[in-house]
């Protein structure tokens, strides 16, 4: 999959035809907890979604705007579950489907081939159920996310007059979202707003008697709805106050409030704004054209080799594809690649193999070549290694750890493939980590399941599952078993 979307759209440009994608491979999950895999046409899939996520008698402007920003959301994210073997799940994790209408087909056939695009590229998008007046950054939401120039909420007269919603959430519902949520505490002592945003939305929440004490308000909506139901904290944009059994929440909006608003999308549609007029609303930054616009890949350019492979003594090559503006890097990163890599397979005794690591242009470059969100900062795929910009990991303080951690993953997959995934990325982490600060014994942890790990719900759930993958993998070592015996 690293390469397909590279081969897709070199081949259209090749024949001079605008030509959609291949077929996705969906899947579609099981009432028995299995995913099964099929492939199915991106028209017919994005009929499927209007069908799951907008409004059945929607006018076929707003029908037709949803589409476009559907599909422009499923190209740029197939390869988001690339590690299960497929591209895009039928949960709201990717994009919730359902049997297709014949409205929602006919708004999927009218667009085919559109997408939003930003310097010829789709571009990363949102949308969800209502703003409640007023839109969100996707920076708000998702640290690090792509803004495409944007600076601030929008004002949505469109969805002006929709009630507000209140819902009362049980005491002990909280206290046991946030323990899943992986914070630490018994009894929920109080409930405090601590900061909102532009937009009005909560920011950060206190949780008295928990540790840590704070939270995002995404994060907390998250929890809450993963525990007490979605429709208990439709959004972030609320007050709260303490009842006799716990907490009652007075709010606005359903959803995130990223992107196209969907009821603002049809109230738009009703009174005679097309398809294009609402996205250029929702989405100032971008433009909408077909798919051949996108046919010179960022991904493609950031790809090309810069310079020879370099040799050591032992003829263990290091391939390193860098932007230009940071080649002056290039002798540092391979110095750090190389020694990583020799450091780590002395210790594990396995191979010191050869490797190819890519650092991308942007955020949005390592995004669209690895399906992954923008709080994960590397991603590896056999001996091909991925990262973020390297002035983004310099800020965050994490270039040697996210080198070593895919250098680890590089050299140790392949022995534990058939490991739970909590194997893998513990000894990633684990082995990230310079030796006198590795992880003793822990005395309590739970090791978290595969979908925690590959689907987490907000980058704080993602970070504690993987805080708790590296606590059971040292747990594993304290007690004498090899790294390759860890199961």
């Amino acid at each position: 999959m690293r390469w397909l979307a590279a081969a897709l759209l070199s081949a259209m440009a090749a024949s001079g035809q605008p030509q959609g994608p291949e077929p996705l491979r969906l899947g579609r999950s099981l009432p028995n907890g299995k995913t099964r895999i099929e492939r199915i046409a991106i028209d017919a899939y994005i009929a499927q979604v209007l069908a799951g996520e907008g409004q059945p008698k929607a006018s076929d402007a707003a029908q037709q705007a949803l589409a476009i920003t559907a599909r422009t959301f499923a190209v740029a994210n197939r390869n988001r579950h690339r590690a299960e073997g497929f591209d895009l799940c039928d949960t709201t994790h990717c994009q919730v489907v359902r049997p297709a209408t014949p409205t929602t087909r006919r708004a999927a056939q009218a667009t085919s081939g559109r997408m939003l695009l930003h310097q010829g590229q789709p571009a990363f998008v949102f949308y969800s159920a209502w703003c409640g007046g007023h839109t969100e950054l996707a920076s708000q939401v998702w640290p690090g996310a792509v803004e495409y120039g944007r600076t601030s909420s929008l004002d949505d007269d469109a969805c002006e007059g929709e009630p507000a919603w209140t819902s009362d959430v049980r005491a002990d519902q909280i206290e046991r979202a946030l323990r899943a949520a992986g914070l630490r505490g018994s009894r929920l002592r109080n409930l405090r707003v601590l900061a909102r945003n532009d937009s009005e939305r909560v920011a950060r929440i206190r949780v008295e008697g928990f540790t840590p004490s704070e939270m995002s308000g995404h994060e907390f909506r998250m929890a809450v709805g993963r525990v007490a139901g979605w429709q208990s904290l439709k959004s972030t944009s609320f007050d709260v106050d303490r009842t006799g059994t716990g907490y009652r929440f007075r709010g606005r909006g359903f959803g995130h409030g990223v992107g196209l608003c969907v009821i603002g999308a049809g109230r738009r549609a009703s009174r005679g704004e097309s398809a294009d007029e609402i996205l250029k609303f929702y989405f100032p930054g971008l433009t909408v054209g077909p798919v051949s616009a996108f046919a010179r890949t960022e991904s493609a350019s950031a790809r090309a080799p810069s310079g020879e492979p370099r040799r050591d003594d032992a003829g263990r090559d290091v391939l390193l594809v860098l932007p230009g503006v940071e080649e002056a890097d290039r002798n540092a990163l391979t110095t750090l690649i190389r020694h990583s890599r020799d450091e780590i397979a002395k210790h594990t005794g396995v191979k010191a193999a050869a490797l190819r690591v890519t650092v991308h242009p942007s955020v949005d470059s390592f995004g669209r070549a690895t399906g992954q969100p923008w709080w994960v900062s590397g991603a590896t795929e056999g001996s091909a290694i991925d990262l973020l910009p390297l002035t983004v990991l310099r800020q965050q303080g994490q270039l040697e750890r996210t080198v070593r951690r895919e250098v680890t993953h590089a050299l140790l997959d392949g022995a534990l493939a058939k490991r739970p995934m909590w194997v893998r990325e513990g000894a990633a982490a684990y082995f990230a980590a310079p030796a006198a600060t590795r992880q003793g014994r822990p005395e309590r942890v739970t090791c978290p399941s595969d979908i925690e790990l590959l689907r987490p719900i907000s980058a704080g759930s993602q970070r504690e599952a993987y805080a708790r993958a590296e606590a059971c993998f040292a747990r594993a070592i304290a007690d004498g078993k090899r790294w390759d015996q860890v199961r």
